[in-house]
């Protein structure tokens, strides 16, 4: 009887390994499509693979992950590097002939991601999981998508702190021109829900000053390059520019924008004037020279002098603190509803026609949940270099300030207005070339003009 038992259990062994065989000789390859370099994928032998790796628990866990996907889907998975151009073309044409290259893309969402979605290359996930799948409610915690006019489930991304403080435009302030004008933090003004355009325009006039008595204003209460802050601050009033087919140009939600902000440099005289040249990089650095008080800016412009993200490595030149606040709300906006950042960036899609779409969805949820959803892990200010660092020696401002880009960065939406902004003359519009309703009048045509191309 035990050597019967023996011989039975060592067949089920022998049979289990053919099966195993089976299954792994079975595996599908799934390919993703990008222009850089990804890790971790099915090619890589070790955490060492990306040349970034410093051999951090979130690198380790990440290369861990491949093999429990491996073994969960019976796939194996490559990041291909097809280039720009590369993705492009395969988008385009191999769609487009029904033989996707690759089972997902990444996409630029602006450049040709909304354009694939528009001609019906991307397969829309609501024709793929169940109708309750979290995902579809957005309330799934790995992966999310754009709301797009179409109501498709279609541009995904992979939640967490990362995506929603990238690519946001903050409103900073120097808090020692506030505190010496002995006016309110605006921090506690936004807390109490006081924190509106008139407080602002209130809080500009109050700090515009002749400091020597020359006549020439040496501080403005405001300055910003108006092509980074114009959508922060029609976003404020609770609406949008071009998110839809029809164009919003022509509502009285930018009508009353358009007013407020030439009020600011026309009427109040408290911002900044725009130098004709070079404007985008004379406005973006005007607080490091204490020209202004407030300003709208990005990490990405104050890092470029170590003046945000103070690591230890290079300390900034400023002797003052830039903290962040969100947008005073406008007569129209709305601090709960507002959307507070364009959308913009990288997305994901699945090609139509792809083979078994649920598959290579649920692979590519697996891959960004390296966290196992633990979410902690995931969103640990401490694995956000370029936005946080924990040993500034002031972390006080740097969590708060840190706090600010995630709130805004969590009410995004799509909107066309980078694709069309360089033909609105807004500089002109600031210098009183027109009113707000002619404005709105002369070029409401060619807002929608560039929306028809986009929507065709």
């Amino acid at each position: 009887m035990k050597r019967f038992t023996a011989l039975f259990l060592a067949l089920i062994m022998v049979l289990t390994m053919v099966a195993s065989v089976s299954l792994a000789d079975d595996a599908r390859h799934l390919t993703f499509a990008l222009w850089w370099d990804l890790y971790y994928d099915s090619d890589d032998e070790s955490w060492e693979a990306s040349p970034s790796a410093t051999g951090k628990d979130s690198e380790i866990m990440r290369f861990e992950n491949v093999k429990n996907i491996e073994e969960t889907y019976n796939v194996t998975y490559e990041f291909v590097n097809a280039t720009w151009a590369g993705v492009q073309d395969s988008i385009n044409n191999s769609i487009l002939a029904g033989e996707p290259d690759f089972d997902m893309y990444m996409v630029d969402l602006m450049a040709f991601g909304v354009p694939a979605v528009m001609n019906g290359l991307a397969t829309d996930l609501r024709n793929v999981l169940p109708a309750d799948d979290p995902f579809l409610a957005h309330e799934d915690p790995v992966l999310d998508y754009i709301d797009l006019p179409d109501g498709s489930a279609t541009l995904i991304y992979p939640k967490g702190a990362e995506d929603a403080v990238a690519s946001t435009n903050p409103l900073a302030f120097n808090l020692q021109m506030i505190q010496e004008a002995n006016l309110e933090d605006p921090r506690d003004l936004y807390e109490r829900g006081e924190w509106t355009w008139d407080k602002f325009r209130e809080y500009c006039q109050i700090l515009t000053k002749d400091i020597d008595g020359d006549d020439i204003i040496d501080v403005y209460g405001y300055g910003a390059w108006i092509g980074d802050a114009l959508p922060a601050w029609y976003m404020s009033n609770g609406t949008y520019m071009a998110a839809t087919p029809t164009e919003n140009l022509s509502s009285s939600e930018i009508g009353e924008t358009l007013k407020f902000l030439q009020d600011l440099w026309l009427t109040d005289k408290v911002a900044y004037p725009i130098p004709a040249e070079n404007g985008w990089d004379v406005c973006r650095y005007l607080y490091r020279d204490k020209k202004v008080a407030f300003t709208t800016t990005a990490v990405w412009i104050m890092a470029n002098y170590d003046d945000y993200n103070w690591d230890g490595k290079a300390e900034s030149t400023l002797d003052f603190d830039m903290v962040f606040v969100p947008y005073p709300i406008g007569p129209s906006g709305n601090a709960e509803t507002n959307n507070s950042k364009i959308a913009s960036g990288n997305y994901w899609m699945l090609p139509a026609g792809v083979k078994d779409p649920k598959l290579v969805f649920d692979v590519f949820r697996a891959y960004q949940n390296w966290y196992h959803d633990d979410v902690t892990l995931r969103d640990d200010p401490e694995e956000l270099e370029w936005w946080y660092t924990a040993t500034s020696d002031k972390l006080d401002i740097q969590n708060w300030n840190f706090s600010v880009l995630e709130k805004l960065g969590s009410k995004k939406m799509v909107d066309f207005y980078n694709s069309f902004s360089d033909s609105l003359p807004i500089l002109e519009f600031l210098n009183g070339e027109y009113t707000p309703a002619q404005f709105q009048e002369t070029y409401r045509q060619t807002v929608q003009d560039a929306l028809d191309q986009i929507f065709q």
